[in-house]
């Protein structure tokens, strides 16, 4: 009776994991056809210290097109004693924030950025993307319909360490596809500027620790809407990835969801637990009891393989980047077990560490209640 019912759940979840896999076909059939009419462009990006590749970032971020519009870059530091400065000062325009202590670095370092911003559209990028040529259009000219406009990272790189990175990253696609969860991904996002004046974004910033959530929560308070531009999806390029510093940055994601979307974190924590539970440990112990019928259970991951395909095929014909056969099923199966680890150990993480700062869950609250907006 035990082996049919969980036969049964096993068969249900393949279904939804069928249901999946057409969703994701969909997402990627979809056409994007706006007309620029942002006139000035700002783009933010903050930074901090000077990894490998930072150059080379950089170059690609401000070789754009952007049709008519005039473009102006800003790189923002904490003081002008940074690394990045040399570098930086060769592709656009250096700010230095200043500290402010007790408040996050990054959004902090957003705020005093948009205090300085004029152009009618307003662009915030991180500084590790490598993006191609027509990410900068991509982004700004859904604005001409929509609120804001976001995309997400595209991790490239054959190590394993990589391709465990980028199983972790991608499973925010899910989320981007559906307007209603889509959120804001504080990497590459664009804004209109009278979102950003409206919204008080500047004012809320420094009250986030996720710029994500902070630039999010404002536009949906204004019942905005937010297109997803997959000609902009970002190639990320990883040449320091380390398995512990991986699993920190990893837990690290998921905590900001937690903080700040716990009802979405709770959901994800279902999901991953209940595939991981159907998909692997009943099936692998149905043949270890001579019990094959649990086998079914082996076709959920198999169709979220199939649903990593579909994705590949769909970030190369829309943003032109290319991932091997093979680096599809290293980060499926590498996905089957680092996902769900991830997710189970933010059940019980309470700080994080990001760029040399170490925030917690009790920052978060303190700091959310601080807001005046």
């Amino acid at each position: 009776m035990i082996v049919e019912v969980l036969a049964a759940a096993s068969a249900i979840f393949a279904g939804l994991a069928a249901v999946g896999l057409y969703r994701e076909w969909r997402f990627w059939s979809t056409r994007e056809l706006f007309e620029q009419r942002c006139r000035k462009i700002d783009v933010v990006v903050p930074l901090r210290g000077a990894p490998p590749g930072l150059e080379e970032n950089l170059a690609a971020i401000t070789r754009q097109r952007a049709g008519e519009a005039e473009v102006r870059f800003i790189f923002v530091v904490d003081s002008l004693d940074d690394p990045s400065v040399p570098i930086a000062s060769r592709y656009g325009e250096v700010l230095a924030a200043g500290e402010a202590p007790g408040l996050p670095g990054k959004s902090w370092a957003l705020a005093r950025a948009l205090a300085v911003v004029d152009g009618d559209c307003v662009v915030l990028a991180d500084d590790d993307i490598r993006p191609g040529p027509g990410w900068l259009e991509g982004l700004t000219a859904p604005l001409s319909a929509h609120h804001a406009a976001t995309t997400y990272r595209w991790y490239i790189g054959s190590s394993l360490c990589t391709r465990a990175r980028a199983a972790i990253s991608n499973t925010a696609f899910s989320a981007m596809q559906d307007p209603r969860s889509r959120f804001l991904w504080g990497g590459s996002t664009a804004l209109r500027r009278d979102v950003v004046e409206r919204g008080k974004i500047a004012e809320r910033l420094p009250r986030y620790i996720s710029d994500d959530y902070a630039t999010y929560n404002a536009v949906k308070e204004l019942g905005g809407s937010i297109w997803f531009s997959r000609s902009s999806i970002a190639p990320t390029p990883d040449p320091q990835c380390s398995w512990s510093e991986m699993f920190r940055w990893a837990v690290r994601q998921i905590l900001m969801v937690k903080w700040y979307a716990r009802k979405g974190w709770a959901a994800g924590l279902a999901i991953y637990t209940l595939n991981f539970a159907f998909g692997i440990a009943v099936p692998l112990i149905g043949l270890a009891i001579g019990a094959p019928l649990l086998a079914i259970g082996f076709s959920i991951p198999l169709l979220n393989l199939a649903k990593d395909f579909v994705r590949a095929k769909g970030v190369e014909a829309h943003a032109g980047i290319k991932t091997a056969p093979r680096d599809v099923v290293a980060t499926w199966a590498l996905g089957n077990l680092v996902i769900p680890i991830a997710v189970w150990a933010s059940a019980f993480a309470k700080c994080v560490k990001w760029r040399g700062r170490t925030y917690c869950e009790d920052d978060a609250r303190r700091l959310l209640a601080d807001v005046k907006i």
